[in-house]
C-alpha cells in the first residue's frame, strides 16, 4: 500500500526522472567517459605504433610540454586565432545587418530570410570546391582574370603564397557564413518592444541613435551568444585547411594539427593533450564572456 501511495504521488517526478534518464545515459557514455578517457591517454605515451610492443605507460604532462614545441599547433594556434577573430567580426556585422534589413521589410521577409540562410545548408565539400574554383591558380581562374585586367597582374597561386592562402580560405566564410548569426538576430530584433522606440522617437528621429542607445543594448544577450558562437566555431575549424589546402603550414588551424598528429603520425596522447589545452582555451574565452555579459535582460 505505501508503495502504491508513493507511486501515485510521485508519478508525474518519476515519469520525468524516466525520461531523463536516456538523454543522461547518452551524455556519460558519450561525453563523460570519452572526456575522462581521452585526458587519461593524454598523460600516457600511447602511440598506435608502439602499443603492442612498449605497452602504455604513464609520462604524466610530458605531452602538454611537448606540444607547445610543435610547429604545427603553434601555428595552428595562430591561424585559428586569426580566423575566429576575422570570422567573429565578419559572420557578426552581415548576420546583424541582413537581419535589421529585413525586419523593415513589411512583405516578402520571411522569403528574404529562406533565401539568405540556404548557404548554410551547403557542404563543405561543396564549399571547398567553390574556393577552389574562385582561386584557380592558372590564367582562366575568376580571380586571376579579375587581377589581371584591373592591375594587370600575373596569375597568382593563392593558395602558396604565405601572405595569401589564409586570406583566400577565408574569402567565402566571411561573406557567406552569417546565416545562423542572421537567424538569432533576427529573432532577438523581433522580441524587442515597439514601446521602446515609440519612446525614443519622442526624442530623436535619428537611426544611428536608436541603434546604438535602444537597439544595441536590448540585443546584448543576443549578441553576446552569437559571439560565443562564433568563437566555439573558429576554434574548432578544420574543414577548409583539410579540404582545400591539406599539409599547408600557411593555413594549418589547430583542430587540423590534432587530426594530422592523431590520424597521420599515430600519436594520439599528443593529440589528446592538443584536445584539451583548446578545451580549456573555449572554457576560459566562455568564462571571460560570461563575466563581462552581466546580468540579463528581460522584456517586459
Amino acid at each position: 500500500m505505501k508503495m502504491k501511495k508513493f507511486l501515485k504521488k510521485y508519478r508525474n517526478d518519476l515519469t520525468c526522472y524516466a525520461l531523463l534518464a536516456i538523454p543522461f545515459a547518452l551524455f556519460f557514455l558519450f561525453f563523460l567517459y570519452g572526456f575522462f578517457r581521452g585526458f587519461y591517454i593524454s598523460l600516457t605515451d600511447f602511440d598506435m605504433r608502439y602499443v603492442s610492443s612498449r605497452g602504455i605507460n604513464f609520462v604524466w604532462f610530458a605531452n602538454y610540454k611537448e606540444i607547445f614545441s610543435n610547429a604545427n599547433f603553434i601555428n595552428g594556434l595562430k591561424h585559428t586565432f586569426i580566423w575566429t577573430v576575422v570570422m567573429l567580426i565578419g559572420n557578426n556585422f552581415f548576420g546583424l545587418l541582413m537581419a535589421a534589413l529585413i525586419v523593415r521589410v513589411k512583405r516578402g521577409g520571411k522569403a528574404f530570410l529562406a533565401l539568405l540562410y540556404w548557404p548554410s545548408l551547403v557542404s563543405a565539400a561543396i564549399g571547398s570546391q567553390i574556393t577552389l574554383f574562385l582561386f584557380n591558380p592558372t590564367e582562366t581562374g575568376p580571380l586571376n582574370i579579375i587581377i589581371g585586367k584591373l592591375f594587370n597582374l600575373p596569375p597568382q597561386d593563392w593558395f602558396i603564397n604565405e601572405k595569401t592562402a589564409l586570406p583566400s580560405l577565408m574569402f567565402l566564410p566571411f561573406f557567406t557564413g552569417f546565416c545562423m548569426k542572421m537567424m538569432i538576430y533576427y529573432a532577438g530584433l523581433r522580441s524587442i518592444p515597439s514601446t521602446y522606440y515609440e519612446a525614443a522617437s519622442l526624442e530623436t528621429d535619428s537611426r544611428a541613435i536608436l541603434f546604438f542607445r535602444i537597439t544595441l543594448p536590448l540585443l546584448s544577450p543576443v549578441l553576446f551568444l552569437n559571439i560565443l558562437l562564433s568563437v566555439m566555431d573558429g576554434i574548432k575549424i578544420i574543414a577548409p585547411m583539410q579540404l582545400n589546402t591539406p599539409g599547408n603550414d600557411y593555413t594549418i588551424s589547430a583542430v587540423y594539427a590534432l587530426y594530422i598528429e592523431a590520424f597521420t603520425r599515430t600519436n594520439f596522447s599528443q593529440s589528446f593533450a592538443m584536445g584539451f589545452v583548446l578545451f580549456v582555451i573555449i572554457m576560459i574565452l566562455t568564462l571571460i564572456q560570461n563575466r563581462l555579459k552581466g546580468e540579463a535582460i528581460v522584456y517586459e
